[in-house]
């Protein structure tokens, strides 16, 4: 429950990232704005000459831009998109397929160290302890009551019964 939230919340961090870095970039602004500073440069020629020897006087080199201008910045470069994308597949790896893959390994590793009179449980929740194994290793032999034995697949042994569970369950 706690991994769903923190991923739910990841993910809508991820797409607001993703969403302002694809935003349009300022330099496609400032260009727009350009025309309409040149064209104010048109109308008032004396206005731009005034205007010349102030910068000067106050060490600028070149022009300054004008009062609606902004800076021109360069577009991020192609692979920045990708990146909300690589962290998404990240976080899944990390909280999905890390866990299960461990968990996985753990129940081959019991299975594999299955032997006679250990106490297991299934999956359909039965109870037993292991009369028999197969020479082929595919089938155990559970015994269940002392008249009782079933035979099961060994993928349908969930795991070893702890000692502490069945004393304080009965």
């Amino acid at each position: 429950m706690v991994f769903c939230c923190a991923a739910s919340g990841l993910a809508s961090l991820v797409i607001s990232v993703a969403t302002i870095v694809m935003q349009e970039p300022a330099g496609a602004q400032a260009a727009a704005a350009a025309p309409t500073a040149q064209a104010a440069e048109a109308t008032a020629p004396a206005a731009a000459t005034a205007a010349a020897p102030a910068a000067a006087k106050s060490g600028s080199a070149g022009e300054q831009p004008a009062a609606g201008a902004r800076k021109v910045q360069p577009d991020p470069p192609g692979w920045v998109q990708f990146l909300p994308l690589a962290f998404i597949g990240i976080m899944f790896y990390m909280i999905l397929l890390r866990p299960q893959q461990k968990e996985q390994r753990r129940r081959q590793e019991t299975l594999g160290s299955l032997k006679k009179s250990d106490k297991v449980v299934t999956t359909g929740g039965i109870v037993g302890t292991i009369a028999d194994l197969s020479q082929d290793g595919r089938f155990v032999t559970l015994k269940v009551d002392d008249s009782t034995r079933i035979r099961f697949l060994r993928s349908a042994i969930h795991g070893l019964l702890d000692d502490k569970a069945e004393s304080s369950a009965g």
